[in-house]
């Protein structure tokens, strides 16, 4: 199917405007092309970051930036965490669908952001988001059931796999048990389908 084509400067069209359905507290004029000066690539992200909530209809919410501490931040990985908030509870009760399934939606926006950065050159910092502390939710779930699979493999010494998890999230579990006495793990399966296991160290 054919594309219709779109002149620059103008945008396409999927609906008509009486047939559009506005996102509530969204922008009337919603910019067609990011503002063209930034002070450097953490501008740029932490801009395009707010224009995305704005468009999504969620301009009651803080960001801040701050160096990644933990694995769950990403350290080692990105330069900056972005943590957002809601300025009231309503908002952060609304940015509970900005985190999504397992914190997929979540990933999809730290994607987008990243993918625009990029653009600013090869050598561009990655950056990492996190809405209402979920990902630092999330990484003390994965640390604490990671001790305790290691218990059971230490006790037991069985080899125990681990549910799917997306990549940011078997590297907390490798690291959480990397010093863990009588235990190893590996990633095992592929694509989404990519597990840990913990096993027994090998003597």
């Amino acid at each position: 199917m054919e594309r219709p084509s779109v002149a620059p400067g103008e945008r396409a069209r999927g609906v008509s405007d009486d047939e559009a359905i506005r996102i509530p507290d969204a922008p009337e004029d919603a910019p067609n092309r990011p503002a063209g000066e930034y002070a450097d690539e953490l501008d740029l992200a932490g801009s395009t970051l707010r224009d995305v909530l704005n468009l999504l209809g969620l301009p009651g919410t803080e960001i801040t930036a701050r160096d990644p501490e933990t694995p769950g931040d990403g350290a080692g990985l990105v330069a900056q965490v972005f943590d957002i908030f809601g300025e009231n509870d309503v908002t952060s009760d609304e940015l509970g669908l900005l985190i999504g399934r397992r914190g997929e939606t979540l990933s999809s926006l730290q994607y987008l952001v990243n993918t625009i950065v990029s653009h600013t050159g090869e050598n561009a910092p990655v950056y990492g988001i996190d809405i209402e502390g979920y990902r630092r939710r999330r990484e003390q779930t994965l640390v604490d059931l990671a001790k305790e699979v290691a218990q059971e493999v230490r006790e037991t010494g069985d080899v125990i796999t681990l549910e799917p998890m997306p990549a940011a999230e078997r590297r907390i579990v490798h690291l959480a048990l990397e010093q863990e006495p009588g235990v190893r793990t590996e990633s095992v399966g592929s694509g989404d389908r990519r597990q840990v296991e913990v096993m027994p160290a090998e003597e």
